[in-house]
């Protein structure tokens, strides 16, 4: 199988990004692609414009709680489970099975990471009964303690939005990630070189800071497969967003 998550800005409303991203997403194979920031489609179009990419099975969650919409289209009929917008989660949680396996779509808090670390915690314990394959993916807005050395505390608040963004107790808070490792799942884009998902072309910086926030996420069910995971930085991409896409494949 091979998947793809995308953060596609604002919706990817603007006319030109808009066609661009609907071509692109034609020429490409994938088996189940899941998005964040879907910013005023709704359900009609969502599942015509993902029929004309190739995926007839789609789910949008269209939240009260927050514009920033997530949701998941797929190549094989989509199961859904639930949908959950309630406190702790900003911008929601979506919950599929496609193929046996279970999609958890979400998108963490943008702010302080304290309350990243509260969603974390609200997905550990929503996965932990599920005793089959499961994939968590996102925009999780957060750091991973596997990419500690390639982030530096000065850099880090040269570039902070908000004075616990990432900053916690005077350090870089990894714990919304560690707490997402600890309770059984495995960071299968981890590599001893940053495999950065910010920032594009669309918010060039002369100084910028590269981090990975976007993630794909499998328990040990699905890491017995051998996944793989890698960010696309084509040039194709990179005017599309402000976060380059990241793709998965394992052998069924």
């Amino acid at each position: 199988m091979n998947i793809l998550q995308y953060n596609i800005l604002d919706g990817c409303k603007t006319l030109n990004r808009y066609q661009h991203l609907m071509k692109w997403l034609g020429e490409q194979n994938y088996d189940v692609v899941g998005f964040n920031e879907l910013n005023d489609w709704t359900e009609s179009e969502f599942q015509r414009e993902m029929e004309k990419c190739g995926y007839p099975y789609c789910c949008l969650f269209e939240m009260e709680s927050s514009p920033y919409f997530i949701g998941i289209a797929s190549k094989f009929p989509v199961t859904k489970i639930n949908r959950i917008e309630a406190s702790p989660f900003h911008h929601g949680m979506l919950h599929v099975k496609i193929n046996n396996i279970n999609f958890i779509v979400t998108h963490l808090c943008p702010f302080e990471s304290e309350r990243r670390e509260k969603e974390a915690e609200a997905i550990a314990k929503y996965i932990f009964p599920i005793k089959e394959p499961v994939v968590v993916m996102g925009d999780l807005n957060t750091f991973s303690p596997l990419d500690r050395n390639h982030y530096t505390f000065d850099k880090i608040m040269e570039r902070e939005r908000r004075a616990m963004q990432h900053i916690r107790n005077g350090e870089i808070n990894y714990q919304p990630m560690k707490i997402l490792l600890d309770a059984g799942l495995n960071d299968v884009n981890s590599s001893d070189k940053l495999d950065y998902s910010m920032p594009t072309e669309i918010h060039q910086q002369e100084d910028p800071l590269y981090a990975r926030i976007d993630y794909i996420l499998v328990n040990e069910l699905l890491l017995a497969k051998k996944p793989s995971a890698r960010m696309i930085r084509s040039s194709e991409v990179a005017k599309l967003s402000d976060h380059y896409p990241i793709e998965c494949e394992w052998k069924d």
